[in-house]
C-alpha cells in the first residue's frame, strides 16, 4: 500500500509540473559517471570489439550479465570484456580480458518475460583488483525485498541515449525509483514475475536502452537488478524498465561462480 501511494504521488506531481531545461537535457542514460565510483562495471564486447552489453565483476574469474546478451550459439561472437575504464573503446590493451566459458541460467525463458535472464562469464585470465577493478556487492539474503520507504536506485551503463540514438563511450548513470511489481504488472502487457524487478519514473525519459542490457541496477551500492528488457521506444512513459531480480538468482551465482 505504501509503495502504491508513493507511485501515485509521483504521478500527481508529474501531471502538474512543467518540464524544465534540465529535465529535457537529462535523457535516457542520465549523466557522466566514473569507473572510480563503479569499479565493478564492465563492458561486454562483440567480435568487432565494440560494446554490446554491460556486466559486473563477481570475483577475479567471473562476470555477471544477462542471458539474452549471450547464448550457446552466439558465444563465439562475444569474445571479451573491458574492465577498469570510464571510456570504452574497441582497442585491445591491458583492460581487455578474453572469455573462456558461459553459463546461462537453466530456467531462462525469453518467451516468458525473459525470466531468469542471467548468465555468468568465466574469464581466461584472472582479474587483478585495484582502484578501478573491484567486485560488486550482492544481496546477502535470497528473495530479499527492498524497504518500500526507500526505493531510490541507480542504473549505470554505456547504452544508447534513445532507441535510435547514439551509444555512449563514457559511462553513464541515472537515478530513479523501483516500481513495485504489482504496479509494473498493471502497466506492462507482459507478466511481471516475482523474479523480476522494475524501475523508472512516471514521466519516462530516464532509464535503460539498447546497450544497457546485462548491466547493474544499484540500491545503496548493492546490485539488486540486471537490465533485461523495456518497451520501445526506450523510456517511453509510463512503462518502467524490467530487470532480473538478483536476490532471486543468488543461489545460481553462488553455486557456479564461487567454486
Amino acid at each position: 500500500m505504501i509503495s502504491q501511494l508513493i507511485w501515485a504521488l509521483l504521478l500527481h506531481q508529474v501531471a502538474y509540473a512543467a518540464p524544465t531545461a534540465a529535465d529535457l537535457s537529462r535523457i535516457v542514460n542520465g549523466t557522466d559517471a566514473s569507473i572510480n565510483d563503479y569499479p565493478f562495471m564492465v563492458s561486454l564486447r562483440g567480435s568487432t570489439g565494440r560494446h554490446s552489453c554491460g556486466g559486473s565483476i563477481l570475483n577475479e574469474n567471473w562476470i555477471l550479465t544477462a542471458a539474452h546478451c549471450v547464448n550457446y550459439y552466439t558465444t563465439p561472437l562475444l569474445q571479451s570484456v573491458q574492465v577498469g575504464r570510464t571510456n570504452v573503446s574497441s582497442e585491445i590493451d591491458e583492460s581487455v580480458y578474453w572469455i573462456d566459458d558461459v553459463i546461462i541460467h537453466p530456467f531462462y525463458d525469453s518467451s516468458k518475460s525473459n525470466i531468469f535472464d542471467v548468465a555468468l562469464l568465466k574469464l581466461k585470465k584472472s582479474l587483478v583488483f585495484g582502484d578501478t577493478i573491484k567486485r560488486v556487492q550482492l544481496p546477502k539474503d535470497k528473495y530479499q525485498e527492498l524497504d518500500e520507504s526507500d526505493l531510490a536506485v541507480t542504473l549505470i551503463g554505456w547504452g544508447r541515449n534513445a532507441t535510435e540514438g547514439v551509444a555512449h563511450t563514457t559511462l553513464q548513470k541515472v537515478n530513479y525509483f523501483v516500481v513495485p511489481n504489482e504496479k509494473c504488472n498493471n502497466l506492462h502487457d507482459n507478466h511481471i514475475y516475482p523474479n523480476l524487478i522494475c524501475a523508472g519514473i512516471p514521466e519516462g525519459g530516464k532509464g535503460q536502452c539498447n546497450g544497457d542490457s546485462g548491466g547493474p541496477l544499484l540500491h545503496k551500492g548493492v546490485q539488486v537488478g540486471i537490465v533485461s528488457w523495456s518497451k520501445k521506444p526506450c523510456t517511453i512513459a509510463p512503462y518502467p524498465g524490467v530487470l532480473t531480480k538478483v536476490s532471486y538468482i543468488i543461489d545460481f551465482i553462488n553455486e557456479n561462480a564461487y567454486v
